[in-house]
């Protein structure tokens, strides 16, 4: 494999400058248009559709994560290890839990004779800082 390129794709700038803003997103999560507005203070003339191509680029290539959390856009993840989320419904935070087991779900599957390949648990409720805060 040639330097700068993975899998015979070149790695661009734009490249770059994407994962670098989701993986400084910390405990973050941002969506394509919160990513791209951190982009864009770098790269200026940058289009959304160019952030959105690499974004999918790197969930393709294993180096970031996506989510759906909700009904609203895609959240990306710089956590690629398996995990699922728990997110605040009144101030909006998003936390992995590494912890979390789909083992009762994925028997029940199974016994219904599916064939899982994957999960997504995602958890609703209030963050311990808005229960304190009320």
């Amino acid at each position: 494999m040639a330097e700068g390129t993975r899998e015979g794709r070149r790695s661009t700038l734009q490249l770059a400058v994407v994962l670098h803003a989701v993986q400084s997103s910390g405990t973050e999560h941002p969506t394509a248009e919160r990513i791209y507005e951190r982009v864009r203070r770098i790269l200026p003339s940058i289009s959304l559709g160019t952030v959105y191509r690499n974004l999918q680029r790197l969930v393709q290539e294993g180096r970031i994560g996506a989510a759906q959390l909700g009904a609203r856009s895609l959240h990306y993840d710089p956590t690629t290890d398996a995990h699922d989320h728990f997110v605040c419904q009144q101030c909006g935070r998003v936390e992995d839990l590494m912890e979390s087991t789909p083992e009762p779900a994925r028997r029940a599957a199974h016994h219904a004779g599916h064939d899982v390949t994957s999960h997504t648990l995602v958890l609703f409720g209030r963050c311990r800082d808005c229960r304190e805060s009320t």
